[in-house]
């Protein structure tokens, strides 16, 4: 996992150890290393993207990221060709289940 600006220089080197399958890049960790927290769409992070995606072209692993849940970003993203995506986590996930369920239950008319 590539969470700082550090990490992003060496992704190359990083990508040409044996055994590794994928470089995932920490988005939301990055951003706060780079000293623009929560700012997921910055040029600054496409262009850490792009550093993964090439050192992960170079050689035959997959590039992928985290910390990324809007769904424009993510279509962005993706497009660049980033391949592994965690989009998301658990509480998010079961908070919008939970209000999504919450709100169809108020809406019912009793008999």
């Amino acid at each position: 996992m590539l969470e700082t600006p550090l990490a992003i220089e060496n992704a190359g080197a990083i990508a040409a150890v044996p055994g590794i399958d994928a470089l995932l890049v920490g988005t939301n960790d990055l951003t706060i290393e780079m000293g623009i927290p929560g700012q997921t769409g910055h040029a600054r992070v496409a262009e850490a993207y792009e550093a993964v995606l090439a050192a992960c072209s170079a050689h035959g692993i997959y590039p992928g990221l985290g910390g990324v849940y809007q769904r424009d970003l993510m279509a962005r993203y993706v497009g660049m060709g980033f391949r592994l995506i965690l989009a998301g986590n658990d509480l998010p996930f079961m908070m919008s289940a939970a209000s999504d369920q919450s709100a169809f239950l108020r809406g019912l008319e009793p008999i």
